[in-house]
């Protein structure tokens, strides 16, 4: 009960101006440190999010690779389809190729099943038209290209494109461009196009080849137990890897760099705290004779400890409500004003993404209050064990 009498008398300096400035020195240094931090962070969880709602689109929740020759006489696809955690199964394929129209590209060609497809990635959501019907769609001879590859050849919807077949006779087939399609990706939306996977298999002469396929899981089904469900259940048919497998490497740089963000920037944070112990060093200057008075009227070391300690807390825990507050806010409207600065060919987007997360701000908080505590000991120590006589001696 004394602390907090003390607390309330002390807490808004009444000894002038010079106290007030240190304690909001303090505050708004603790305040700045936090908003630096909640912003950089929430742009690196915003990327994560970004690049796991797009490459989810890409490759789907899974994708299950025949092992060898063991799929010839084993129904992959019937098999995924039975089970309960999957909402739906397409197959596909991969090759390379170079498509021509005014220019020259190296294309890495996905061969889609025109019925099922559509099951497990949301065209109409990526096709920046919907595709026209023309007789090449009815014959099988279309191609969807991602929209920088369009615009690098010089290709529209309705254009016909040539793709060179590399093997022992080059072959060139024509395709009639039905559908642009943009996954907000620039190094995908580069080197991708789609074509019908029965045209695939006779362009390429894999007609005896299983395909590969993709699994989307029922909503609510975390994506660890479906997986696991399924290698149980295909067994060593087929590798089943998840999206964040596929993409691992991605995943693990932009996880590894916020790590190294947080670390670095708590270091400006630490400095801010750096302000509490000299708030704290000049409270306990100024407040010297009331403690001394205090401590020959038996108020206990520990207790003026704890006292000093309090006020270094407070300090914290205004400076985190605030800096929180103020982070939130920040990116708000630094993800609703921000201009487009980013080069969509390096990052895959030209505006920072924002995401905040309810975990980021938990561990800020928690380290920046942690901080402020540890730097209010010293001075808490100092003015506890100060001794009364040698501040009373001259009054």
């Amino acid at each position: 009960m004394a602390i907090l009498f003390l607390l309330r008398r002390y807490l808004v300096p009444r000894e002038g101006n010079l106290m007030s400035f240190a304690l909001w020195v303090s505050v708004v240094g603790v305040v700045i440190g936090i908003i630096q931090l909640m912003l950089v962070l929430s742009v690196m969880s915003g990327f994560l999010s970004f690049l796991e709602k797009k490459y989810t689109f890409i490759s789907s929740d899974m994708v299950a690779v025949p092992k060898g020759s063991l799929v010839a006489n084993y129904p992959l696809g019937d098999t995924l389809r039975k089970i309960g955690e999957v909402q739906a199964v397409s197959p596909f394929g991969l090759g390379q190729s170079m498509v021509i129209k005014d220019g020259v590209a190296g294309v890495t060609l996905e061969a889609i099943d025109p019925l099922t497809t559509n099951q497990v990635t949301p065209w109409e959501t990526l096709w920046l038209a919907p595709p026209i019907e023309s007789k090449a769609v009815k014959e099988g001879h279309w191609i969807w290209l991602g929209s920088q590859l369009a615009q690098k050849i010089g290709a529209k919807v309705g254009d016909t494109v040539e793709l060179l077949i590399a093997g022992k006779t080059n072959e060139v087939a024509p395709f009639t461009v039905t559908a642009i399609t943009k996954f907000g990706l620039y190094d995908h939306d580069l080197h991708y196009a789609r074509i019908d996977l029965n045209v695939f298999k006779k362009i390429f002469h894999k007609e005896t080849a299983a395909p590969l396929y993709k699994i989307k899981l029922r909503p609510g089904v975390p994506l660890f137990i479906g997986a696991a469900k399924v290698r149980a259940i295909v067994k060593t048919n087929a590798q089943i890897k998840t999206w964040n497998q596929i993409n691992q490497n991605l995943f693990l740089a932009v996880e590894d760099q916020k790590r190294r963000l947080f670390l670095v920037l708590e270091i400006i944070v630490a400095l801010a705290g750096v302000n509490v112990i000299s708030l704290l060093m000049m409270s306990s200057h100024y407040r010297r004779k009331d403690m001394a008075i205090l401590r020959s009227m038996g108020f206990r070391a520990r207790s003026v400890f704890l006292f000093f300690l309090a006020q270094g807390a407070v300090v914290g825990a205004i400076g985190v409500s605030l800096g929180v507050g103020l982070g939130i806010l920040a990116c708000r409207l630094a993800e609703k004003y921000q201009p487009s600065l980013l080069n969509e060919a390096i990052y895959n987007t030209d505006r920072l993404p924002f995401k905040v997360e309810l975990g980021d701000i938990c561990l800020i908080s928690f380290v920046a209050m942690s901080l402020c505590i540890l730097f209010s000991v010293i001075p808490a120590l100092r003015a506890a064990y100060a001794r009364p006589v040698e501040a009373l001696r001259y009054e």
